[in-house]
């Protein structure tokens, strides 16, 4: 009890506040609030570096994964035509059906015909190990690259059950068969492995079911795939200590590199129960015989590739990966405790100086409290402090900012409303002119009636009604049909001022007319098509306007014409231009279309240019509308 009671004492003692100095208490608050904030920062900048760089090394494993996915998927679809193209092919068949149902001689015949055949095909892909056709009475012919001999090692591999099941299940499936993978092992030479592929064989004019045609790969053709080697003199001490295994539907393994697992089961990814197979494996122990894996911490992931049944199994060796980080951990609480001594030592030396700084800063703050804000802290150290006075200047600099970017505000609002006025009275003007201008052309219009000239005065009226449709609020929404109508009467006025050198080709369907779009949305686009498309032409030209509904709530507007077209540099640098906000008086009509979709519809809509020099310019609009 004396010795608790002593040690009480003791640290009552050592934890009295007061009683240290206070160069004692400056090294105590910045141990606390310095040294012991920067080592758990350290810790936690660790670990969130760590979980950080474990999110990538999943992202780049899911690319790495979808890539051999799509490689496999390339590769198999690639194989799969051509073992299509061997069953459809009719010289083929021919020699099956001989080979089926001909008699002896027939059948001696056909087989070097057909192997001949096989031989070609096999030839187009370097991966491409063996054909075998099997007919309906179980006899088989085949070609196999590295065995030319009289018995057939991939065929003659599977037992009797094991043929009969295959050949039933390849028979009965509408579509391609993949087979797992299997080894053929050769006195004094190492296994081969191969996958295979088959498919049943039916006569295209009879629909005669003929056997089965099974194509054998090398396996090796997807270890390549998923286990792809860097630069051994390059990349030796950054390579990543990774490898991928290839499973069917079961938990087969299909492609591994150690190939002696290749056929066995891995539990942790089959469907269904494996226990009464003998040589199913867990993961951990496929991976685990690895040497390079041994007593390592893995990363798995797994990516399915359904066209084939087949699943890619992904594996990172997460200490080879996290070596350099925790290298650099350990070094960096080795610099952490130098830094620690080096800065009570400096703390300690230059403490005195902590007083004339904290002085020198309320001086400053007393200052700026009275309305100066031109003034500025300067002191003679780089610590805590001088931040801390450098952060005030700013704060003052950015405070002087602040004020004159209100002053400037200000003015810009009064210079504002000066211009609104200013637009009003603008606005009143441009409602006198076109009442002055509609009076002009009616009296025109009447005078050409008296004088019996009716085609001008047709044109006289169709531009006026155009001229009032115009002028009105160019945001307002109008329909479809009023839209189409003022299109009839502006393509009108353009056909005689042009001599009649084109034509308008105009199909909108009816179930669209109800609906509302801004009003002119299409004017600029059909002017720059008779401007500038038609430039030079004095004849034979068509436009063509195609309105249509497009999905459900949607409407899709094609204008197209067969003039001149655009360049594809020029096209290219009108889009830029446009999608940059740069105008161009060339190019004005297009960009006001772009800007108003835009602005009215904003990602309801779409808008695409498409034209080929010397044969004309296409624009599509599709746009989101409500009846």
């Amino acid at each position: 009890m004396k010795f608790f009671s002593n040690l009480k004492n003791n640290m009552k003692h050592y934890l009295n506040w007061k009683r240290y100095s206070i160069k004692v208490k400056l090294l105590s608050i910045f141990i606390i609030i310095s040294i012991i904030p920067m080592v758990f920062t350290q810790l936690f900048l660790y670990k969130l570096s760590q979980h950080y760089l474990e999110k990538k090394i999943i992202s780049l494993t899911d690319r790495n994964l979808f890539y051999i996915k799509t490689n496999i998927e390339t590769d198999m679809n690639y194989y799969k035509d051509i073992l299509y193209r061997i069953t459809a092919d009719n010289d083929c068949l021919g020699l099956e059906n001989m080979f089926n149902d001909g008699d002896e001689f027939e059948k001696a015949a056909s087989i070097n015909k057909i192997r001949e055949a096989f031989g070609s095909y096999s030839y187009s892909r370097s991966q491409i190990r063996a054909i075998t056709f099997v007919g309906k009475d179980g006899r088989n012919v085949y070609y196999d690259k590295r065995n030319q001999g009289i018995n057939n090692r991939v065929w003659n591999m599977y037992s009797d059950s094991d043929k009969a099941e295959i050949y039933s299940e390849i028979l009965n499936s509408n579509t391609q068969v993949i087979l797992p993978t299997t080894s053929n092992s050769y006195i004094g030479r190492k296994p081969e492995y191969m996958f295979h592929m088959g498919l049943k064989v039916r006569d295209i004019r009879t629909k005669e079911e003929m056997g089965i045609m099974i194509m054998s790969f090398d396996e090796q053709v997807l270890s390549d795939v998923c286990n792809v080697e860097m630069d051994k003199e390059n990349f030796a001490e950054d390579k990543i200590n990774m490898c991928s295994v290839i499973v069917d539907n079961n938990g087969r393994i299909i492609s591994f590199q150690d190939k002696k697992y290749i056929g066995t089961y891995i539990k942790d990814y089959s469907n269904k129960e494996v226990n009464d197979k003998g040589n199913a494996e867990t993961l951990n122990q496929l991976i685990y015989s690895i040497p390079s894996f041994t007593n390592r911490d893995i990363s798995v992931s797994t990516i399915p590739i359904d066209s084939v049944g087949w699943k890619v199994i992904s594996v990172v060796d997460k200490d080879n990966l996290f070596y350099e980080v925790n290298l650099l951990r350990n070094l960096t609480f080795a610099f952490l405790a130098v830094i620690v001594i080096i800065v009570m030592i400096v703390i300690i030396i230059f403490s005195n100086k902590f007083y004339e700084s904290v002085r020198i800063i309320v001086k400053g703050m007393k200052e700026a409290k009275k309305g100066d804000f031109n003034v500025k802290i300067k002191l003679n150290t780089e610590d805590e402090l001088s931040f801390i006075s450098d952060e005030f200047n700013e704060m003052l600099s950015t405070i002087n900012i602040l004020v004159e970017d209100i002053k400037s505000q200000s003015n810009y609002i009064v210079e504002l409303s000066n211009k609104r006025r200013e637009a009003e009275i603008k606005a009143i003007v441009a409602q006198i002119n076109p009442h002055f201008l509609y009076n002009t052309l009616d009296c025109i219009n009447w005078m050409a009636i008296k004088n019996e000239n009716y085609e001008v005065s047709d044109t006289i009226g169709n531009f006026a009604q155009i001229l009032r449709y115009s002028i009105g609020d160019i945001n307002k929404e109008v329909t479809i049909y009023d839209e189409v109508e003022w299109l009839k009467k502006y393509v009108y006025l353009q056909q005689i001022r042009f001599n009649n050198s084109f034509t308008l080709d105009l199909d909108v369907n009816e179930t669209v007319l109800g609906y509302r779009i801004h009003k002119l949305l299409l004017q600029p686009l059909i002017e720059n098509s008779i401007i500038h498309g038609f430039k030079g032409y004095d004849s034979g030209r068509i436009l063509k306007v195609d309105i249509n509904k497009f999905e459900d709530n949607h409407i899709k507007i094609i204008v197209n014409d067969n003039g001149n077209g655009i360049e594809n540099r020029k096209l290219e640098e009108i889009i830029n231009n446009i999608k940059l906000g740069k105008d161009e008086d060339k190019n004005i009509g297009i960009k006001n279309v772009y800007d108003r979709i835009k602005i009215y519809y904003g990602d309801n809509a779409k808008f695409d240019i498409e034209s080929i020099q010397g044969e004309g310019t296409t624009i599509a609009l599709v746009i989101s509308l409500i009846v």
